[in-house]
């Protein structure tokens, strides 16, 4: 999974000889450390620690488990490292990432605190402990997606990119091919697989011509046609490899194409790579006029970036950095660009839960959206990376490492996102007492596609219905003898299944013919009859109750306090009375159900004794109101 390089045997000059069994197994795990075996230097030193506490052996052991990705161990000896008197402040660093890569968030904020002591303000360190203080914020939408490991799996499995229906991805498992001694394990190679369906794959091949070599093959991308394939390998020719000026033997992007028999050839190397740095983990985009990849090249942000660089004929123009919004001094690895304009990346130097966790960046024009993590279960403390969307992100596939117990196995998931269920569980109850209704009507209308269900509440007033995602729903109680209730309830943006049993309590009301029913905040201005907006809105509430009940008739009335004579009072209520009328009718109620009455001050609320003067001006707004009452029902209703 890492950037790999491999490194040519040095002969060593060596600070200080051993007679002793713990000496000579000193002197051949630090010779296999500095040579880049690290698999094979970790059973040296671990035989001299048996044997002698050496602190030497104890921190290459350390950096041998970093570099080997074994989380698990590289916590255990950085441990001891930091506790000897001459730690580096990058052992801190160190320490804690292993932690974090385990899940150990709390005991690496101890360490990171350390780590910021020793170098002040350092933004790794910084981004690291506010990860450690974000992982239940990355977890929150832990049920968003299903995942599973795919069929295909053997060895070490990685980076599949769509092919030819099928996939195309890189493994270790070749049995054949020689061993590469950073790992111990084999090389990697290219595989194809056909798809047969929902994470199911026929049995890889090998991709055919040379395109296999003798060493790293992988990551691969292709052109638009299928024609040609742009690939990650060590930099060799025939057997021979090419070191860098530091004597290690680096990554390049390669391309081929692939001729009438199936097979791979052409190799190509292009023009960008450099024997000093990197390159590598090639991504095709723009109709292949463009394509990502990654470099540890000089004027990036540090540790190895995310690079673009453009077709210009039949060759490639000037690479150019993706900039500080994408790019860290840490790590970026394996870009994948979805429609030209959402790029999907691993990262390790940005908040997330440890290890190498999955980002997109939305592309508009030269400029990238802040990383967004993708969150558990796609993320997790150990190393993610390698994101291949399809449907839109509604399933896909990546590589992790999340059930290797040193680290050094990684397996493709494949991801589904699930369609959420959600359960509505509410009541319906009287709104006098809050006493349960039986046997109301509850219909659930589902406004997306217009259909309707309906359930009776049991005796305890109870009613379920299973809701779906990203709907708007109405829910209405219904019984003879009682006003109709609906509410509204969504499940729009939700992103968790849940039980809404506390989001929906239907009361009803008892429908008693000629009870008044007091309108509040119904206002007007100083004699004046027109309807002003806050009327409009408490007036919208009686239209929202004779929509939902249908069959009623009512008397709607308007009601003055005693100043002024009775005749103008009496005027001037009806004329209230008529306006909240012609503005119930107007949004669509039927005249013949509802009748304006104005009784002046003749029915007060409030009887103001002896006399009118008598009244506060609280009673006098109590007399000052607007009501309805339910005269009976609609003939044939």
């Amino acid at each position: 999974m890492v950037f790999n390089r491999m490194k040519k045997f040095i002969p060593l000059a060596v600070a200080a000889l051993f007679s002793s069994c713990a000496g000579s197994y000193y002197l051949a795990g630090e010779r296999f450390y500095q040579d880049m075996a690290y698999n094979k230097s970790i059973p040296k030193l671990e035989k001299c620690l048996s044997m002698k506490d050496f602190p030497e052996a104890k921190k290459m052991l350390a950096e041998d488990y970093r570099a080997t990705n074994n989380s698990k161990q590289a916590e255990k000896w950085y441990k001891d490292v930091i506790a000897l008197p001459d730690a580096r402040p990058s052992d801190y660093l160190y320490c804690a990432q292993a932690m974090i890569s385990n899940g150990n968030y709390s005991d690496a904020k101890g360490i990171l605190t350390q780590y910021l002591e020793k170098v002040p303000g350092d933004k790794v360190g910084t981004m690291l402990l506010a990860s450690c203080d974000s992982v239940n914020h990355f977890k929150k939408d832990s049920s968003r997606y299903m995942v599973e490991d795919v069929s295909i799996n053997s060895g070490s499995s990685m980076a599949p990119v769509f092919y030819d229906g099928g996939i195309v991805f890189s493994s270790d498992r070749n049995s054949s091919a020689k061993v590469y001694q950073w790992t111990g394990r084999n090389f990697l190679d290219l595989y194809y697989a056909k798809d047969n369906g929902e994470g199911n794959f026929a049995a890889p091949e090998l991709l055919k011509g040379p395109v296999n070599g003798i060493y790293h093959d992988a990551d691969a991308t292709f052109s638009p046609d299928g024609s040609t394939m742009y690939f990650t390998r060590n930099n060799y020719t025939g057997k021979k490899v090419k070191e860098s000026g530091d004597d290690i033997v680096l990554m390049k992007i390669y391309s081929a194409t692939k001729d009438a028999n199936g097979e791979w050839t052409n190799i190509t190397e292009l023009p960008f790579n450099n024997n000093d740095y990197s390159c590598g983990h090639p991504a095709i985009a723009n109709r292949g006029a463009t394509l990502y990849f990654v470099s540890d090249m000089p004027g990036g942000q540090g540790g190895t970036d995310i690079w673009m660089v453009k077709k210009e004929g039949e060759g490639w123009g000037t690479p150019v950095n993706l900039g500080s919004t994408i790019n860290t001094p840490m790590n970026e690895m394996f870009p994948y660009m979805m429609n030209d304009t959402m790029l999907y990346f691993a990262s390790n130097g940005l908040y997330g839960l440890g290890g190498l966790d999955i980002y997109s960046s939305k592309k508009d024009g030269n400029s990238w959206s802040r990383p967004t993590n993708l969150g558990y279960p796609i993320n997790t403390s150990h190393d993610d990376f390698g994101y291949l969307p399809e449907k839109n992100g509604e399933t896909g596939y990546f590589t992790s490492n999340r059930e290797s117990n040193d680290g050094s196995t990684d397996k493709i998931y494949h991801y589904i996102k699930p369609e959420l269920k959600f359960t509505l569980a509410g009541s319906v109850v009287n709104k006098s007492d809050q006493s349960p209704v039986q046997g109301a009507i509850v219909t659930l209308l589902n406004k997306k596609t217009g259909v309707k269900e309906n359930t009776t509440t049991d005796a305890d007033g109870n009613f379920k219905f299973q809701l779906s995602q990203n709907t708007d729903y109405s829910v209405t109680a219904n019984k003879d003898g009682y006003f109709s209730k609906t509410e509204d309830i969504t499940t729009i943006g939700k992103k968790v299944s849940e039980d809404m049993k506390v989001t929906l309590k239907l009361e009803i009301e008892k429908i008693e013919i000629n009870k008044p029913i007091v309108l509040r905040n119904i206002y007007y201005d100083f004699d004046k009859a027109n309807i002003r907006p806050d009327a409009a809105l408490e007036l919208d509430k009686l239209v929202k109750i004779l929509n939902e009940n249908p069959s009623i008739k009512i008397e709607l009335s308007s009601h003055t306090d005693c100043r002024g004579s009775n005749e103008y009072n009496q005027k001037l209520s009806q004329r209230r009375a008529e306006s909240a009328v012609a503005y119930i009718i107007s949004k669509g109620i039927s005249k013949d159900r509802i009748t304006a009455k104005g009784y002046g001050e003749s029915v007060p609320a409030v009887n103001c004794a002896p006399t009118c003067e008598s009244c506060t001006e609280e009673q006098h707004q109590e007399n000052r109101r607007t009501e309805f009452k339910v005269l009976g029902y609609m003939q044939g209703k």
